[in-house]
């Protein structure tokens, strides 16, 4: 049987090798490491089978540290055009990259030197379960980060519903845990103002919204994604930090074909209307972004590209000025 060695490990999937896009801020770029738990799992995908998505299922290969690292020089290669013109980047590890059994300090601490050394960078994003955000994680990667780069951590709520986000999707994730995530990011930002202490990230929070998820209907998706978005703004200006918000189209992915085999993703018209409704209810208290990307976890390819092939102008424009009257084209 053939073992891959440390350079084929390095290489990521096509699929997962994301395009750098525009967003608000400027360019905008996502990378993707191994998990380091076992099996290249996240250990949510195991114990509670969350799965609205297969992303959990990592790559099917377990990673170490020697691994990532390994992976973030290929990474570091390929996109040697990018890094110096980067405003925006986003770290992924088909799990919690807050999480040390899924990501090594030792990695992170690589990452964010990384993103430290790169010219033009304002903003790193983190993914994580809310379960990992707490206030000594927070306040690391804050610390090596540095004073001139702001900091969000990403928690994929994906529905306000509990019913939706916890019983449908799996996630098992409690409004109370997420709160205190929260909590704990503006904990970290607010000790680090009042001591005028200039050497950290101030961090914030990115919520992820499915738009069009399992649980809801074509007559309900707008709305559920409009709630979701209204609970994640006021959660953060509740406790006084600055919030993003990322919107994802539903698609058809492996696990969740099998289960939801009825469930489609939404129509380009649903897409448009929840992120309008959105941006017309946010108004300037968030930062919202569509990400149409799916890591190649898509099962049904040629639905996706008529689907890219009809939003992705729209969605492009309203990534960079947050302006959503280009929708009114698309019919």
């Amino acid at each position: 049987m053939h073992s891959p060695d440390s350079n084929e490990l390095a290489v990521p999937r096509t699929e997962s090798l994301f395009k750098p896009v525009q967003d608000r801020r400027g360019l905008r770029l996502a990378i993707v490491l191994g998990n380091e738990a076992p099996n290249g799992v996240c250990p949510y995908a195991v114990t509670d089978n969350c799965h609205h998505c297969d992303i959990g299922l990592g790559e099917g290969l377990r990673f170490d540290a020697a691994k990532n690292l390994s992976r973030l020089g290929w990474l570091q290669n390929y996109y040697a055009s990018v890094w110096p013109r980067l405003d925006h980047l986003v770290v992924y590890n088909s799990g919690s990259v807050l999480n040390p059994v899924e990501m090594s300090p030792a990695v992170l601490t690589a990452v964010l030197d990384f993103a430290r050394s790169l010219p033009e960078l304002r903003l790193v994003s983190l993914e994580s379960r809310e379960s990992f955000v707490n206030a000594s994680a927070i306040n690391r990667v804050a610390a090596t980060l540095g004073g001139e780069m702001e900091l969000r951590i990403i928690i994929g709520i994906e529905s306000a519903d509990d019913t939706v986000r916890n019983h449908v999707l799996r996630k098992n994730m409690s409004r109370a845990s997420i709160e205190r995530a929260v909590r704990n990011i503006a904990t970290v930002r607010q000790t680090a103002l009042a001591s005028h202490d200039n050497a950290i990230a101030l961090p914030g929070v990115a919520m992820n919204v499915i738009i069009g998820c399992p649980g809801t209907s074509v007559a309900t998706s707008v709305m559920d994604a409009v709630q979701t978005a209204a609970y994640s703004v006021a959660l953060a200006e509740k406790y006084g930090i600055p919030v993003d918000l990322n919107l994802h189209p539903y698609y058809p992915s492996r696990r969740g074909t099998a289960r939801f085999a009825n469930h489609s993703r939404p129509s380009v018209e649903n897409t448009l209307e929840a992120a309008s409704a959105i941006a017309r209810s946010v108004g300037n208290r968030a930062v919202i972004f569509i990400g149409l990307e799916d890591e190649g976890h898509d099962q049904n390819p040629s639905g996706r590209a008529e689907y890219f092939a009809r939003i992705f102008q729209a969605t492009d424009h309203f990534n960079r000025t947050g302006q959503s009257d280009i929708f009114r084209q698309i019919s």
